[in-house]
């Protein structure tokens, strides 16, 4: 086992990385440490040897020069002449001159460095100004630095080492010549272990040169078996067996062609389009028989449950005819009735009577619906005050009465009379059950206003139809 350390090539602050890696070890250097500064106006600064000085300018009349002792000098002014002597700051240095430029007096040029508190890149300044001059120190520059994983970093001291992890089982420490050391692991024992769907085997011994091979066999199930292991791999393959539709598709997968849909079927047999009956009128072409379409309108059904195609049952139709004459013996000088009343001849209810069972004519289980129609036809003998109304009282099922009007003499003639009248009421229902039956009364009714009347005859001529509706 090895362990390099990591070196930022791209520090946070975007310069270079002044921390490097030697044959020997992790270092920084002055010469480095020398190219984090530059010389600006009036300061010459050698990057290679980390010499600061002044810079004298070169510009045509500069008195200023280097003196025995190595400072800055202006010589006094000759002659009666007039010397002016000021002082020019720059972004880097702060220059002041002190003197009259008399002999007592001269002028003195002094100049402060100026250092950046806030650099660009954000940092603290490593170059300082000390009593003695500027300054930068080891100190300094060490805090540049700091420890990443498997670094340990002494910024007091600038050592630099590798960090030993603590971890339980950890075998790497610090040899007795200072490197890192890993003892050579014990021997690993390695073992092939099959499973139901593949043989394993282990070869080799585990070292360098006779390294572990783990190699494996698939194991193809017996026959019957569409799954065979070939010189070149597992391979499936359709049988050559005659009548086959499985094949190998355009993308070279394996696909089962559609059949042939015969008649009354439809769909390509895939899962998308799956075979299904295709429902028609007999064996005649659609439209020939029928004015819609066949799935709009056919009633050749599939119950989602079973998957089994069902057709509803029939629809049934039934009528019948009533011919009645009601007044045998006539029913005689009917005064005030105080209301509609029941005719009763022979004192039994005159009535047309509709009884239609449940399972109609095999209906079982079809809704149904039924209309009716009465038509009276009455011969009627009244005195000269007779005012008075004839119809039927009707209803369904033994539920409450309802009263339907044919005609009626509400102001008196004012002599006697015999006329005919003739009238026809009707009733309907919908959506009954199959299993509902039923009980339709039609009873012949009169209303006596006033004086009286006689009912010679009356007849009913009355017809009821049944249907079944809908699906």
């Amino acid at each position: 086992m090895s362990a390099d350390v990591i070196l930022d090539p791209t520090p946070p602050a975007g310069g270079s990385n002044l921390l490097q890696a030697g044959p020997n070890g992790l270092f920084v250097e002055c010469a480095d440490v020398r190219t984090c500064f530059t010389g600006g106006d009036g300061i010459a600064y050698d990057q290679a040897t980390g010499e600061i000085a002044a810079q004298l300018s070169a510009d045509a009349g500069n008195a200023v020069v280097f003196g025995t002792d190595g400072g800055l000098y202006a010589p006094s002014a000759g002659g009666g002449g007039t010397t002016v002597v000021q002082a020019g700051d720059t972004t880097t240095a702060n220059n002041t001159v002190t003197g009259t430029g008399a002999a007592g007096d001269p002028y003195v040029v002094s100049t402060d460095v100026i250092l950046d508190p806030t650099p660009p890149a954000g940092g603290s300044n490593l170059l300082q100004a000390g009593p003695n001059g500027l300054f930068v120190e080891c100190a300094e520059v060490r805090n540049c630095l700091s420890a990443g994983d498997g670094i340990d970093y002494d910024p007091a001291t600038g050592v630099i080492a590798a960090a030993v992890s603590g971890d339980a089982g950890n075998q790497t420490t610090i040899g007795t010549d200072g490197g890192l050391y890993t003892p050579a692991p014990a021997g690993t024992a390695l073992q092939a272990a099959d499973t139901s769907t593949l043989n394993a085997t282990a070869t080799g011994s585990g070292t360098a040169g006779d390294p572990y091979v783990v190699s494996g066999d698939v194991i193809v199930a017996p026959e019957p078996n569409g799954v065979e292991a070939g010189p070149s791999g597992l391979l499936v393959s359709p049988s050559a067996d005659a009548d086959n539709r499985l094949a190998f598709g355009a993308d070279n997968r394996l696909y089962v062609p559609p059949a042939t849909t015969g008649c009354g079927l439809q769909g390509a047999g895939t899962a998308s389009d799956p075979l299904r009956a295709k429902p028609a009128a007999g064996s005649a072409v659609w439209t020939a028989s029928w004015g819609c379409t066949d799935t709009g309108h056919s009633t050749l059904k599939c119950d989602p449950n079973t998957g089994s195609l069902w057709t509803p049952p029939e629809h049934y139709t039934a009528a019948d005819h009533l011919y009645q004459e009601h007044m045998n013996p006539v029913v005689s000088n009917i005064g005030p009735t105080a209301g509609w009343a029941f005719l009763q001849p022979g004192g039994t209810a005159a009535v047309v009577v509709f009884d239609v069972p449940a399972f109609f004519v095999g209906n079982q289980c079809r809704r149904w619906s039924y209309t009716s129609h009465v038509h009276a036809s009455i011969d009627i003998s009244a005195s000269s005050t007779a005012t008075f109304e004839i119809g039927y009282i009707y209803q369904e099922d033994g539920g409450a009465l309802q009263t339907r009007p044919l005609a009626g003499v509400l102001t008196a003639f004012g002599a006697a009379r015999r006329e005919r009248y003739a009238g026809s009421v009707s009733e309907s229902g919908f959506s009954k059950l199959a299993s509902d039956g039923l009980a339709l009364h039609y009873f012949c009714a009169i209303r006596v206003i006033a004086g009286t009347i006689t009912i010679n005859s009356w007849t009913s001529d009355a017809t009821i139809h049944t249907t079944t509706q809908g699906t």
